[in-house]
């Protein structure tokens, strides 16, 4: 399915149950709906969940830059828009984190429980900065061609023991940027506006309730970065995944549906026991 927003044309997917909780997710960089895996199958059994590409990537269109993080947060609220959803859950990872926090704190209204993931504030006095050897493995590969790219920076997003127990998740990434070529021009404008990022002022603003997740293996964006954002959001609480790497979706999908159904109180209702005793 399709929206617009601006000058953006905006794929979208609605998966689960239309009576559960709706859950908007966001993904990161140069990724799209796709790149969920199977975290999505795990999240639609308690939840209606909402994935779609990004303005810039796989099947949403790459208009012009500049892209900011503000104008991709009203891009996340047009797609709650045409999907019927006055107001979800949110779950953002890495550049779809730094999405949601400007979706949570420019359309409060629209933001029930909030998760953020591998993520940071943005700036130079709320993040870390990110070591200049970790800059060259990310952009680097970007003169190469897209599938060359792929199997250079998966070790930067992933734990090594999961690049050398699952080659083939490399592999789907691989065939992904094979069927979905991406347009340079739109994946650049993500970089940049991941780069340009800042809310760290702005963070106490946020109402909705906050889980801050991360792996503690995360060498893209350190968990140091997580821990700083949980100190900024009210009401925010913080949770490491022991080894995971950046992308812990992928790396640990059971363990990321467990938390989230955990967290934002999607568990079923245990059904009344009846007393047959006489």
């Amino acid at each position: 399915m399709y929206t617009e927003s601006g000058p953006a044309r905006l794929y979208y997917e609605v998966h689960g149950n239309g009576a559960a909780p709706p859950l908007l997710m966001i993904r990161g960089l140069a990724r799209t709906a796709r790149h969920w895996g199977e975290v999505v199958p795990r999240l639609a059994e308690r939840f209606r969940v909402i994935v779609f590409d990004n303005r810039g990537v796989g099947r949403s269109s790459a208009p012009p830059p500049p892209y900011t993080t503000r104008n991709m947060a009203d891009d996340a609220a047009r797609v709650l828009d045409a999907a019927g959803v006055r107001r979800a859950h949110v779950f953002g990872v890495s550049l779809g984190g730094m999405i949601a926090q400007e979706l949570a704190i420019g359309h409060p209204a629209r933001v029930d429980g909030l998760v953020l993931g591998c993520t940071r504030a943005g700036g130079f006095r709320h993040s870390t900065r990110m070591p200049v050897s970790v800059i060259r493995e990310l952009v680097g590969p970007m003169r190469l061609g897209p599938e060359q790219a792929v199997r250079q920076t998966a070790p930067l997003v992933l734990s090594e023991k999961f690049v050398r127990e699952r080659p083939d998740v490399i592999e789907h990434w691989v065939e992904l940027v094979r069927e979905e070529p991406p347009v340079l021009h739109g994946v650049l404008a993500q970089l940049v506006a991941g780069a340009l990022h800042d809310t760290g002022d702005r963070l106490r603003h946020i109402r909705a309730r906050t889980l801050v997740v991360t792996g503690d293996a995360d060498r893209l964006i350190d968990a140091e970065n997580s821990r700083r954002l949980a100190r900024l959001i009210p009401q925010a609480t913080l949770s490491l995944i022991p080894g995971a790497g950046h992308d812990f979706p992928t790396e640990a999908p059971t363990t990321v549906a467990e938390l989230l159904v955990d967290f934002l109180g999607a568990r079923p209702r245990a059904e009344p026991t009846v007393n047959s005793s006489r």
